[in-house]
């Protein structure tokens, strides 16, 4: 989603596009508003960079500002919800506030419909509980109940992406696809691998074997040593899964027999759910 300036009138008083590669002059600019101009080019900067994400240091840069404007600008977009931060790769994408905008009815209709097994599943296992959908390469985070025991090194929030196989939920997503797709998307995230420690396409590639073989994904620390994960994909009979559902605990919690018992959990409160409910939500 790119943001455009749609003003008209314009006039010989007028300043440098705000997206500011081209050095054209687009439209006249609102005296008072700079902020704004600076934080829609912004927003038009990750937008044209999402697939792979774009530091604060090259979208300075990119629009002539310093860094600290940079820093600040973000730091809004961040906190209202329409870009997201990846403390581990140090790069931004658009938020799920943008994607709210645009997003196809059904993923409201995802949320409804597992809004209550995903209540119950944190309530009995009283983890954190994830739910993430494909997007792309990557996986977007569209849900997230804290359960009764924080975690600190816990980064996964609502609008948070990772590259299909970074984390349970994610590497569920990869795992349910066909080999075909799984080698697709290994070659489009390759570079973005290494910007996750411990993770490169032969060992996601492993453990997407791992994860078809136990029918349920764990994430062994690699991402956080702190923390544990088990992550199931779901979606209608007959087609490929779009949405997973995680469960996160800590590393001293994830005893073998915790992660067979949050698998069975996950398969209990979500594997029967009738997947038709999302499409006659989307039709009202």
């Amino acid at each position: 989603m790119i943001v455009e300036n749609h003003f008209s009138n314009a006039s010989p008083n007028v300043d440098k596009d705000p997206s500011g590669s081209t050095g054209e002059v687009k439209s006249r600019r609102i005296s008072g508003s700079q902020s704004v101009y600076r934080a829609i080019a912004l927003l038009s900067g990750v937008a044209r960079n999402n697939a792979t994400g774009i530091t604060a240091t090259t979208l300075a840069k990119q629009q002539d500002l310093t860094l600290a404007t940079t820093h600040r600008l973000l730091k809004v977009l961040v906190s209202e919800g329409m870009l997201t931060f990846d403390p581990y790769s140090k790069k931004y994408h658009l938020g799920l506030e943008l994607y709210t905008l645009g997003m196809e009815a059904r993923h409201f209709g995802l949320r409804n419909l597992l809004a209550t097994p995903m209540e119950r599943i944190r309530e009995i296992s009283r983890e954190t509980v994830f739910l993430l959908i494909r997007s792309g390469a990557d996986a977007l985070c569209l849900e997230r109940l804290d359960g009764d025991f924080p975690i600190r090194k816990l980064t996964l929030t609502v609008g948070s992406r990772r590259p299909l196989g970074v984390g349970a939920g994610s590497l569920a997503l990869l795992a349910a696809e066909t080999d075909e797709v799984v080698e697709q998307v290994l070659r489009h995230n390759k570079k973005l691998y290494s910007d996750y420690a411990g993770f490169t396409q032969k060992k996601i590639r492993d453990a997407v074997s791992l994860t078809r073989q136990r029918g349920a994904s764990f994430n062994d620390g690699r991402l956080a040593n702190e923390v544990r994960a088990v992550g199931m994909a779901f979606g209608p009979a007959g087609e490929p899964p779009y949405a997973a559902v995680s469960v996160a605990t800590s590393q001293a919690r994830m005893e073998e027999q915790q992660r067979t018992e949050l698998q069975a959990l996950l398969r209990s409160e979500i594997g029967d759910l009738d997947w038709n409910l999302i499409r006659d939500t989307s039709s009202n």
